[in-house]
């Protein structure tokens, strides 16, 4: 099977990633917002040199849909960076964090 984006090859943040598309401008950016905060308390060590590290190789063009939030590029480019078993963690925690999230949205 071959993979054309990066996190093609990882179904959980594949599904993830077509779930947060189709969300419109304000929730995503509320969810990427809870997704930061996630990814600061699990991972606040590697969090500092990937910020350093974005923040000195910006890519060359922000052409991928997630790019337009900083939040969330911060947060998949984090991912990235990650070892296959805390790559699935953190997926796993975003996951949650949008069902969480949808549901209490559901429940008002």
């Amino acid at each position: 099977m071959e993979h054309k984006r990066w996190y093609d090859q990882y179904p959980n943040l594949k599904s993830l990633i077509v779930l947060l598309e189709s969300l419109d401008d304000y929730t995503l950016n509320l969810v990427a917002q809870d997704f930061l905060q996630i990814t600061l308390e699990k991972y606040r060590p590697k969090f500092d040199v990937v910020i350093k590290y974005l923040n000195d190789n910006p890519p060359p063009r922000f052409s991928r849909w997630y790019d337009n939030n900083y939040n969330l590029h911060t947060c998949i480019e984090f991912v990235r960076i990650l070892e296959d078993d805390e790559r699935e963690e953190l997926v796993n925690a975003y996951i949650a964090a949008l069902i969480g999230y949808i549901k209490n949205i559901d429940n008002e």
